[in-house]
């Protein structure tokens, strides 16, 4: 069995007749998180999307367990064993619940088995007693927690993020990144996570993998809850994609030294390593 769950090769994406992503190379095994990081206009987001079978690709190709999407697996087969979130929840009229057994119900999951399965993400996402409110009603982190409670029902393989907490505010941003990134520590998906917020990142994502060429120094930076860095494309196969194990060669790297990405694929990616929960807060001195 092939430890790559989801593989991009040389994947390029037109838009408006111009090349707006070009030759990336991404790998992820199962339970790996990578961060898809940088400024706006880097192509982040159509990265995401072209990953996620949402978006044409001019060239290259995205494979799912060694299987080509689109020709050896249907988009519908894979779009069944993913899941996203957007920066918008999305949510369609209706309830809370509604909503969060969406999914399940048009796979024809029968009532009874949808409860058992809806229930204890309302719970775990703290939204049970919203249950019965209308989708309108809610603050915008209520929102967004229906959002990623749908989506995680699904029990999802791969799972893609898209800023999904860009439109919080500060304290509800930092809460439910804390909750997630618990969630995703609990469950092992594979994920992968856009973002420009290099804090957020380092919370949610703790193995890594370049998209691009870098140049960016190596010399120790530590701070409290994450460490984080760059280097250079060194599996671009991705015959050793990042899993949920953790890999203690991965060298730390200033935040300070880094040079301006010459271009927009090489701001694409800055990879992190989330502390253990145990030791959030607690600055690392190694």
């Amino acid at each position: 069995m092939t430890s790559t769950l989801l593989h991009a090769e040389n994947i390029s994406v037109r838009r408006g007749g111009r090349i707006v992503l070009e030759s990336c190379n991404l790998s992820v095994g199962p339970g790996g998180r990578i961060a898809i990081y940088g400024p706006n206009g880097a192509g982040k987001s159509t990265m995401l999307q072209a990953l996620a079978g949402l978006l044409p690709l001019a060239s290259g190709a995205v494979s799912f367990r060694g299987k080509a999407l689109g020709q050896d697996v249907s988009l519908l087969e894979f779009h069944r064993r993913t899941a996203a979130v957007f920066q918008e929840p999305l949510l369609l009229r209706g309830t809370v619940r509604h909503n969060v057994e969406l999914g399940l119900r048009l796979r024809g999951m029968a009532a009874s088995e949808r409860a058992a399965r809806v229930q204890p993400w309302l719970d775990r996402l703290r939204i049970s007693h919203l249950g019965d409110r209308p989708v309108g009603a809610l603050s915008g982190g209520e929102a967004q927690r229906t959002s990623l409670a749908r989506a995680l029902v699904l029990e999802p393989e791969v799972f893609f993020l898209d800023e999904p907490f860009a439109a919080l505010d500060a304290p509800t941003r930092t809460s439910l990144g804390e909750e997630l990134a618990d969630i995703l520590d609990e469950q092992q998906i594979a994920t992968l996570f856009v973002t420009h917020d290099i804090d957020e990142a380092a919370d949610l994502c703790d193995h890594w993998r370049d998209m691009a060429r870098v140049e960016w120094s190596s010399n120790s930076y530590d701070r409290p809850s994450a460490r984080w860095g760059v280097r250079r494309v060194s599996d671009p196969a991705g015959a050793n994609p990042p899993t949920g194990r953790s890999d203690r060669s991965d060298q730390p790297h200033s935040r300070a030294d880094l040079r301006r990405p010459s271009t927009r694929q090489e701001a694409l990616l800055v990879g992190l390593r989330r502390q253990p929960a145990s030791n959030r807060g607690a600055i690392r001195s190694d």
